[in-house]
């Protein structure tokens, strides 16, 4: 009920001479929110005699007097400071023409302004004590620098002290802000954590707990004023972590890309030699370029050339120069049984015939062609799950026998595209930063340097430094600066297919593994994450209302019940890291028989569940949060924005009545978007501002 028999409501803004209606939203977060006025047309020409500028800088004042019969009995008044209006649009009708005008409120000043500071940061797994901040800390640091005062942000020391939010207590998260405004890293900041932005009436800034603050008013409630929000509650909420890093040994197998566009076993290539590549010296490939030589040397003598043969050649020659040595694929994790020598065969049979079928022009889209690399590649699948390649780490379950095993992939691709680094964690020698440690390559290679190969029964494997290759994730290949070879001695043919008394050292493709990480999907391409889930309170779940009896046709109860609510959380990433042992050395040649020593997981050591029920409670806060709805009132009501109260809308009509549209928990302007939009409206805003800053639009690609 009212306290006022009647009342009158205004809005002011300088320069504006006469407002007809007025619209304005205060909401959550750092995106400024807008008065749409609709005013009467005035001149813009600063040489008449009416003429008043719209000030740019200027405040936007609602005021509204309550009268009861006698006389005026209060005058309740909002001042906006800071405000800046945008481009008019005209709006007429068939009687009158009228102006309208945006007008932000002062958060359009918080997208300016620049902020810096890396705090949190870990060394060795624990957090530096000269860079460790709390929460509060943090936010306090960027409200200073968004030049506020007397701001609020004691809510924050629930998360040291609370004991209600066990797993949110004593959080010190990493931040890294890099000349980004101060307000967009407060929001970085507590929105995570669950805590929103409220800029009050009094022009404080406070950071208030989602889902938590006062009710809604019941003084001056106009009829029908309440909604109910009814949210959607599923049964569980899960979190699901970033992709899941399993840390192995890979032994890798030398490949070369061919002239249609595969890449295969060196071996399987339409241009190997004939005689094979222990014929042809490393880089240099004269077998393969003898043939382009004597064509070559044909068309400068003005003899005829068959030009796509010569093409073909060119193109095997510069892939062979590019990729042969130099190019190595992942084949089998470490530990695995040795390959079928009948599927081999039968691999290699296939990849012979593919080889010869690519160079005499075949394609895919031809038949054979097809039929051949469907042949090839299921050839290949045999020979790798035959292997039994074990990816060590997480537990599968039998279904026939139920129970609990290694994790053996069947195919390849179920490790594609893989990481560019380790998965263990280690120190940045340079920046003190805690990093992914760098894939780690070793094996038997030639090392200019001694002069011989990298391993004999006195010295041990050497690593290839890595600045001396690349990662190729979606293959899973490892690409060297330089080609990667070794020799051995054997006796060779001359070309008379003679075999040569003594032995002679021949090129081989380097013997090499590989310490990298790679992800793990299942047969359909479902990568592993972490995951956890919780299940939702009963007194919070949807339960379907029971069936009125004695209904028609007898029809089928429908199951209860909501399913889960995934959460994904990439920056909660579970490791597995596997160690090794050597079981032998063999006659000087490469030590390929490892077993896994042990695995270890950083699941307990980063606390993983804790991350998870962090994100779980803040998602929680969104179903949990009771009393939602809205309130429609009489006149101009000055209540404060919190975190249950999360929306306070004022609007003035043409006829000067005056109501305000209170929203608790729920947010019922169609004119802002939700908070959650905004959010992502933010987020979308930086990324292509980054993408702007980081790509030079002047550099043009080199040519090939």
């Amino acid at each position: 009920m009212s306290n006022f028999d009647q009342g009158i409501g205004y809005v002011f803004y300088p320069g504006i001479k006469q407002i007809v209606s007025a619209n304005y939203s205060r909401s959550h977060g750092i995106t400024p929110d807008v008065c749409q006025i609709e005013m009467a047309p005035q001149t813009l020409n600063a040489s008449d005699s009416d003429y008043t500028p719209i000030e740019p800088d200027g405040y936007l004042l609602f005021q509204f007097d309550e009268f009861t019969n006698d006389a005026r009995t209060g005058r309740t008044q909002i001042l906006l400071q800071g405000c800046r209006p945008d481009r008019a649009s005209v709006r007429q009708s068939a009687t009158s023409k009228n102006w309208t005008i945006p007008i932000y409120d002062r958060r359009w000043k918080w997208k300016f302004g620049s902020f810096s500071g890396h705090w949190n940061v870990k060394k060795n797994g624990e957090i530096e004590p000269r860079k460790k901040k709390t929460p509060r800390q943090l936010a306090d640091m960027c409200l200073e620098a968004m030049g506020e005062q007397n701001y609020d942000t004691r809510d924050l020391l629930d998360l040291e002290k609370k004991q209600s939010l066990p797993y949110r207590n004593q959080i010190f998260p990493e931040v890294h802000w890099d000349r980004i405004p101060p307000a967009q890293a407060l929001n970085e900041l507590v929105t995570p954590l669950g805590y929103r932005i409220c800029l009050g009436w009094d022009d404080r800034v406070r950071i208030r707990k989602y889902g938590e603050g006062a009710l809604l008013p019941t003084e001056d409630l106009m009829s029908g004023g309440f909604e109910a929000n009814l949210p959607e509650t599923p049964d569980s909420v899960t979190v699901l972590g970033g992709l899941t890093m399993h840390e192995v040994m890979w032994m890798l197998e030398a490949v070369g890309l061919d002239i249609d566009g595969e890449w295969r076993p060196i071996d399987h290539l339409s241009y190997r030699p004939k005689e094979g590549w222990k014929i042809c010296s490393p880089g240099v490939f004269d077998e393969i370029k003898a043939p382009l030589e004597e064509i070559e040397a044909e068309k400068t003598s003005g003899a005829p050339v068959d030009k796509a043969k010569y093409l073909k050649l060119k193109e095997q020659y510069s892939l062979a120069i590019q990729t042969v040595y130099r190019c190595y694929r992942l084949k089998y994790p470490a530990g695995g049984k040795s390959e079928s020598e009948y599927l081999r065969l039968n691999y290699d049979h296939y990849g012979e015939s593919l080889a010869k079928a690519v160079d005499n022009g075949e394609r895919r889209g031809d038949r054979d062609y097809d039929y051949r690399a469907e042949s090839y590649d299921e050839a290949r699948r045999e020979l790798f799950k035959a292997t039994k390649p074990v990816i060590p780490g997480p537990w599968k379950i039998d279904p026939r026998t139920g129970r609990r095993g290694d994790y053996v992939i069947e195919e390849f691709e179920q490790i594609l595209p893989t990481f560019t680094t380790r998965a263990e964690l280690g120190i940045d020698t340079y920046s003190g930063k805690l990093i992914r440690k760098p894939v780690e390559v070793t094996g038997i290679y030639f090392d200019e340097t001694k002069g011989g190969n990298t391993l004999s029964m006195a010295d041990r494997i050497y690593s290839v430094e890595g600045d001396k290759f690349s990662i190729i994730p979606e293959l899973g290949i490892i690409r060297f600066n330089e080609p990667m070879f070794r020799f051995k001695k054997e006796k060779v043919k001359d070309k008379d297919g003679k075999t040569s008394k003594e032995e002679h050292e021949v090129p081989y493709p380097a013997e090499l593994r590989a310490l990298i990480a790679t992800p793990l999907k299942n047969l359909v391409g479902e990568p592993a994450r972490y995951e956890h889930k919780e299940e939702l309170k009963s007194k919070y779940r949807t339960k379907p209302t029971p069936l009125p009896g004695g209904l028609k046709d007898n029809p089928r109860k429908l199951p209860g019940g909501t399913d889960t609510k995934a959460v994904i959380k990439n920056e909660i990433v579970l490791t597995y890291k596997t160690e090794y042992k050597l079981e032998k050395i063999y006659n000087d040649e490469f030590p390929d028989w490892f077993y896994v020593k042990e695995v270890t997981s950083n699941e307990e050591k980063e606390n993983l569940k804790s991350q998870a029920l962090a994100a779980i409670d803040v998602e929680n806060l969104r179903i949990t949060s009771e009393d939602s709805g809205s309130g429609v009132y009489a006149g101009l009501k000055k209540m404060e924005l919190d975190g249950a109260i999360q929306q306070v809308a004022i609007t003035r009509t043409t006829s000067d009545g005056m109501t305000t549209t209170i929203s608790r928990n729920s947010e019922v302007n169609t004119i802002v978007p939700p908070f959650d939009q905004r959010q992502r409206d933010l987020a979308l805003k930086e990324l292509i501002k980054q993408q702007e800053q980081t790509v030079d639009k002047t550099q043009q690609p080199e040519d090939q």
